[in-house]
């Protein structure tokens, strides 16, 4: 398999080698901020429920700018948007650590989420548009699995940088040695543009139309079967997944640097998912792997909120983590698939506005259940929700699914025959 990888990345283009490679860096810096970010607020003294309403401005911004940076994407240059989402976001990262007010954590949070939207927006389109259907499996597992080796050692990092920081400096409150960390991270996020500037400009067709013009004609109908179910997934984790660091630390009682290495543990259990993606998928279809990836997640979630043993829960964190992120570049795959090429854009905001809208009101109403219940019975309504997604996947798209089972490929063969 690694020679497998190996040989479709020399035969990938350079600028989606420039690409992976940035994302990646950039996706490091990203992981020391996700990992110590809720511990900073933590230690500024704000609750779960106040936690969750900030941690869901990440989610807003995304939704608020997704559609109308989908309406004027193409008018730019790749290179431009990755440059200026990155630039700006960085910066307003580093002006929200810098004021400890709640209305500026959320507004400069709000506009650092809105700039990296524009990133995002543009990552599976643009991987689509710069690969063949014979290499774009391994291309978008690749880049996911480069994600997740970044995400490894950047919470690695992330779990031992305040003790170094607070060995070099010791005179820094805790507050303050938090506050450095994220800096240094946000730094690394901000250096990431050193490898965007290496994109070669590649024209862009310059069409005259209407901003809102083609509206009507986009494929509403496949695009609402593709959101639903995300939409459940959505929900499900936005009411949990953000609060995991807490709950480790809150309910086991473990130190930064062990949480930091759980998540570096996790990341290597979805690394190694991801990467034997494509070896698996030759023996399904995208659906089925699909639905059964996250199927068998479902019984890891809710034991975490059944036991009080550290070992079970971590085991069940990784397992779970491992089997709902080893189908997300299949996922992203089977949702640029079923659209037109020229709409893949589009497309691609549509499901990131809906997706981190429900993510939002998710993560608020998480941080409220967990402020006023405790963390179990959270676990289960997520359960509950990702199981509400298998069923609407199954819903929509069985009867393609059948037509695309490599079993029934062979059964058509044959009756040709």
């Amino acid at each position: 398999m690694v020679g497998v990888y190996r040989s479709h990345f020399q035969h990938l283009s350079n600028n989606v080698k420039v690409f992976l490679i940035g994302n990646a860096v950039q996706g490091m810096g990203l992981s020391i901020y996700g990992l110590l970010f809720n511990l900073y607020l933590k230690e500024l003294g704000f609750g779960e429920s106040t936690i969750g309403n900030l941690i869901s401005t990440t989610s807003l911004g995304i939704s608020l700018i997704a559609i109308p940076a989908a309406l004027i994407i193409e008018k730019f240059h790749v290179k431009h948007l990755v440059m200026t989402g990155l630039l700006c976001s960085s910066l307003f990262y580093f002006m929200q650590i810098l004021f400890v007010e709640e209305a500026s954590l959320f507004a400069f949070g709000l506009m650092a989420s809105m700039f990296q939207a524009l990133f995002n927006i543009s990552v599976s389109p643009f991987y689509l548009r710069n690969s063949t259907p014979e290499v774009r499996v391994h291309l978008f597992t690749l880049n996911s699995a480069l994600n997740m080796a970044a995400h490894m050692v950047g919470y690695l990092v992330g779990g031992f940088l305040p003790e170094l920081v607070h060995y070099l400096y010791p005179a820094l409150s805790k507050i303050e040695v938090f506050r450095a960390s994220i800096m240094i991270a946000l730094s690394l996020v901000f250096s990431s543009n050193l490898m965007f500037v290496r994109i070669e400009r590649v024209p862009i067709p310059r069409v005259k139309k209407r901003l809102f013009e083609g509206l009507r004609e986009k494929e509403w109908n496949t695009l609402a079967k593709l959101i639903l179910p995300k939409l459940c997934f959505a929900f499900g984790g936005g009411l949990i997944v953000p609060f995991m660091n807490l709950y480790l630390k809150e309910k086991f009682k473990l130190s930064t640097q062990m949480i930091g290495i759980s998540y570096a543990l996790l990341q290597f259990f979805i690394f190694a998912g991801i990467f034997i993606t494509p070896a698996l998928i030759k023996k399904t279809t995208q659906l089925r792997f699909i639905m059964l990836t996250s199927l068998l997640s479902i019984p890891f979630m809710v034991a975490m909120g059944l036991t009080g043993n550290i070992g079970l829960v971590l085991s069940c964190f990784f397992m779970r983590g491992m089997l709902m992120n080893m189908s997300s570049p299949i996922t992203s795959m089977f949702e640029m698939e079923h659209v037109r090429e020229k709409e893949c854009v589009f497309a691609s905001a549509v499901i990131l506005f809906f997706y981190h809208l429900v993510y939002t009101s998710s993560t608020r109403l998480g941080g409220y259940l967990i402020e006023a219940y405790s963390f179990g019975p959270t676990f289960y309504v997520a359960g509950a929700f990702y199981a509400l997604a298998i069923v609407l996947y199954y819903s929509f798209f069985k009867k393609e699914d059948e037509v695309r089972c490599p079993l029934a490929e062979v059964e058509i063969q044959n009756k040709a025959a």
